[in-house]
């Protein structure tokens, strides 16, 4: 009975400090398809925004940048007021990157298991080919160290080849 006492004391101190992480949340470009992406011509970004923390830590700071050349023109929140003010961003454009930063001092402003939608109006330039845009979310520093994520989305799909009859019927055999 000891053992199974000390067994559970040592799972419950150490699996909050394991936890204490924003690991799984992520940006996700919802619109336009990077396919349909066309120089010279101006677009509204939007993308999906959502903390997939597996604890209690929320989202402090969005930043997204984008490919050089393209011209940030604006930023814009689609999330809808949970609690009275909240979420509180600043939303910023500083050269290719637009950024929402938590400006109440709280303890961030979207909550774990939250998400949000995100927008930027921006140029695509004449001399675009493709490229990558770079996100990163910051965490409210719950348990320690500050908490971050981030990734890439790859506005360079790879095209894919176009079925011939022949492919087709080779389906069937």
């Amino acid at each position: 009975m000891k053992w199974l006492i000390v067994a559970v004391t040592v799972l419950a101190l150490a699996t909050p400090l394991a936890a204490l992480e924003i690991e799984g949340a992520y940006v996700a470009l919802i619109s336009p398809n990077p396919m349909e992406i066309e120089p010279d011509n101006f677009y509204t970004f939007r993308f999906h925004v959502q903390n997939d923390s597996q604890d209690a830590e929320w989202l402090t700071n969005i930043h997204i940048t984008f490919p050089d050349n393209f011209t940030l023109i604006g930023a814009s929140m689609g999330f809808v007021e949970i609690d009275v003010g909240r979420p509180s961003f600043d939303m910023i454009v500083d050269g290719q990157t637009a950024q929402w930063n938590d400006n109440d001092g709280g303890y961030g402003e979207i909550y774990d298991t939250e998400g949000t939608e995100v927008f930027i109006d921006a140029h695509v330039p004449a001399c675009y080919d493709c490229g990558e845009m770079y996100w990163e979310l910051w965490g409210d520093i719950y348990g320690g160290e500050p908490h971050y994520v981030d990734g890439i989305i790859d506005l360079c799909p790879s095209p894919v080849e176009a079925a011939t009859w022949s492919s087709v019927k080779a389906l069937y055999r």
